[in-house]
């Protein structure tokens, strides 16, 4: 009898064990599997040009870092990403812009007289999913380039936290962000914007004002 009260007992402590694990590898599991809530959006043009530098209506720059060449804003949004643990996506054009620079210019001021919408090649990812969207883009000929306005007027924000940030050539922001809040009425568009020089996001301070920003925003 107390053999079989003792192979009892072991029993349901081995199967009080195994149920514990395997609720610890669940919750787990499932802390792993939850989506982000945060989402960052950007559009940065590649381009086929010297490191030195490039034209300052454009806005379209590359600069090294870890021996990658990314685009100016690329590497603002990359920076967004690794210190908030967000999702990130890319804006690419159906159409695929020049990558030679002098054409590149030439394109945008064209798409901007034209007032154009150029067709963006993949669909956003399912935004219920987030609460807060920071959105990127370079400053063209003194505004968002053209696809960023296809890219307001296709999705709805509305109820959504949207965070700009920019890459210049010298106009800062150029208005954009009234844009915004103009083209997406229904969400809570941050004026704090960040915006940065292309000349500036080489270099080795970057980091740090794009996260010192975050802090003053309340974004972590």
């Amino acid at each position: 009898m107390t053999n079989t009260m003792s192979a009892l007992i072991r029993l349901m402590l081995l199967a009080f064990v195994a149920t514990s694990s395997a609720k610890a590898i669940a919750d787990d599991g499932s802390s792993k599997a939850q989506p982000h809530n945060i989402l960052v959006v950007y559009f940065s043009q590649p381009e086929d040009v010297s490191l030195d530098g490039v034209d300052a209506v454009s806005g379209a720059s590359v600069l090294q870092k870890n021996q990658q060449r990314l685009g100016a804003t690329q590497y603002i949004a990359h920076l967004i990403k690794e210190k908030v643990d967000a999702d990130l996506y890319r804006i690419e054009p159906e159409q695929p812009y020049p990558r030679v620079h002098g054409p590149l210019v030439d394109f945008a001021e064209q798409e901007k007289k034209n007032n154009a919408r150029p067709e963006i090649k993949e669909s956003l990812p399912n935004l219920e999913q987030y609460d807060i969207v920071f959105v990127g883009y370079p400053i063209w000929w003194y505004r968002m380039p053209m696809i960023l306005y296809t890219f307001w007027e296709e999705n709805d924000f509305s109820g959504k936290t949207i965070i700009p940030f920019s890459t210049h050539g010298g106009s800062r922001l150029s208005g954009s962000v009234r844009e915004i809040r103009k083209l997406q009425p229904n969400a809570h568009v941050v004026t704090d914007a960040f915006t940065i020089s292309r000349d500036d996001v080489a270099d080795s301070s970057t980091p740090d004002e794009v996260y010192e920003w975050l802090e003053e925003i309340k974004v972590k």
